[in-house]
Formats: structure tokens, C-alpha cells, sequence
């Protein structure tokens, strides 16, 4: 092995960021994403507990 190979060997190479591509949100608008999806998933448990009393 020379010089050159050991030395790229040696240096790791530049890994992208993938934090970088995701946009940035602010956390009043995560809470209210995950409070509609909360209650989005509770309206089909509803549905799917009355729906079988009302056929």
C-alpha cells in the first residue's frame, strides 16, 4: 500500500447530512399534526365499535 492509498484510506469522506434535507417545523405544528391524527385513529375506533350495533 503507498502513501496516497493509506492516506484516503485514512480520511473518511464527506457524508451528507440527512437532517439537512428535512424541513424545519415548529412544535405547535407537530402537536397539532399528532393531536389529528389522535383524533382521526379515535373516530375510526368509534366507528368501528358502533357501526356493527347500528347495522
Amino acid at each position: 500500500m503507498d502513501h496516497s492509498t493509506q492516506q484516503a484510506a485514512s480520511v473518511p469522506e464527506a457524508v451528507p447530512n440527512p437532517a439537512a434535507d428535512v424541513p424545519q417545523q415548529s412544535g405547535k405544528t407537530i402537536l397539532l399534526n399528532w393531536i389529528i391524527m389522535i383524533l382521526g385513529i379515535a373516530g375510526l375506533c368509534a366507528l368501528g365499535t358502533l357501526l356493527p350495533k347500528l347495522l
